[in-house]
């Protein structure tokens, strides 16, 4: 699904990784650019599944606990958006980076899975049974 709203995002760079109160994943791009993450995601790198969401504070043979966040961020700050899909009939929503994909997947008929903001106020949301809406 090619629109002006994911063209608009391409060749923007990642500024930051966060974690908002109510928000479980905040990305926030170069040139004002936002996404906001509601459901499961999950990191590839050359095509392999390396974190997801729910690997947060999990142990999984570490002497400290997985965070999420923090690791996500590593591997994504300053690295250029080179490609952006919308699965259509899921809503999922993926980016692609140089090596990484970075696939945030709706998991949920119901609530939103992500919603991304621009600097000329528009916003497309992920919605619930794999809609996507988009205003400005």
């Amino acid at each position: 699904m090619e629109d002006s709203w994911t063209s608009q995002l391409i060749g923007q760079t990642i500024v930051s990784v966060e974690r908002w109160e109510g928000c479980p994943c905040v990305i926030k791009l170069s040139g004002g650019y936002r996404v906001q993450i509601e459901s499961l995601w999950r990191l590839l790198s050359s095509g392999k599944l390396v974190l997801t969401s729910r690997d947060d504070e999990q142990l999984f043979g570490r002497s400290t606990p997985v965070q999420a966040i923090s690791e996500l961020s590593s591997k994504l700050v300053g690295q250029t958006l080179n490609a952006l899909e919308v699965t259509q009939g899921t809503a999922d929503l993926t980016l692609h980076f140089r090596q990484e994909v970075l696939q945030i997947v709706s998991d949920s008929s119901g609530y939103e899975a992500w919603q991304v903001e621009g600097p000329s106020s528009i916003v497309a949301v992920g919605q619930g049974g794999g809609s996507v809406a988009v205003w400005g």
